[in-house]
């Protein structure tokens, strides 16, 4: 199915930047890693915040480059709702969704703890989004935290806002005509690794994996393994 090289290009969850996937591209030397950051995401650049998925998935559409089947997206949470969206894009060959469902419905505290102090609501998703049990829980939080904090303070609350609203996830997912990968923590919090199962059971070519003692942002508690499980899908679906 085309060159085994790939161009994976990966989208950050709410309230975060492409800096999310540092630690993962450097497992990934066979292939091409991009790490995208959403418009109004990095609060040195004057764009404006995107408010829904569907112009969030164009403006994504618009950043891929090569030709028909040379991309791998790779969606972190709402980045997997956007990866949905932008599925039928000629360039994909294969999605990555972690973290992932169909709905991502929000508490109604934290989006108005989101909305009025960003950085009260930065810590929940720090504190919930790893796993408790991690051997190195306080480092991978640093870094998660440090990642959410150099983001725009009103992002946090316009995205869970997006999450929150969006309903077209199991249409998305049936609709998808590539093969797909969906990446569940065991212990993930925020996104239950059963809502992981049922979003696979709706893509006509989907595996589910779990990992293991892994909380909702797996990119970051377990890197190596993350990129074991996406080398592993690309060479067995797309190469």
């Amino acid at each position: 199915m085309g060159n085994s090289r790939k161009t994976i290009v990966a989208l950050h969850g709410a309230g975060m930047t492409g800096a999310v996937f540092g630690g993962l591209a450097p497992h990934l030397p066979d292939h091409h890693f991009r790490a995208l950051t959403l418009p109004g995401h990095d609060p040195q650049s004057s764009t404006d915040l995107l408010t829904n998925i569907t112009s969030m998935a164009a403006w994504l559409k618009e950043k891929l480059a090569g030709g028909p089947g040379d991309v791998i997206l790779v969606g972190h949470s709402m980045g997997a709702l956007i990866a949905l969206a932008a599925a039928d894009a000629p360039e994909v060959a294969g999605l990555v969704l972690i973290g992932a469902a169909a709905k991502m419905p929000v508490n109604a505290d934290l989006l108005k703890i989101a909305r009025e102090t960003p950085n009260e609501a930065i810590g929940m998703i720090v504190k919930w989004g790893v796993h408790g049990g991690h051997p190195q829980v306080g480092a991978v939080r640093t870094v998660l935290s440090a990642v959410m904090h150099a983001a725009n303070p009103a992002a946090v609350g316009a995205d869970l806002a997006v999450c929150d609203n969006f309903a077209d996830g199991a249409a998305l997912a049936r609709a998808v005509r590539v093969p797909a990968l969906v990446l569940s923590g065991d212990k993930d919090k925020m996104v239950k690794p059963a809502a992981g199962e049922q979003l696979a059971a709706l893509i006509p070519d989907a595996h589910h994996v779990l990992l293991p003692e892994c909380g909702h942002t797996a990119m970051v508690e377990m890197p190596i393994d993350t990129a074991t499980a996406l080398r592993d899908f690309i060479a067995a679906k797309i190469s």
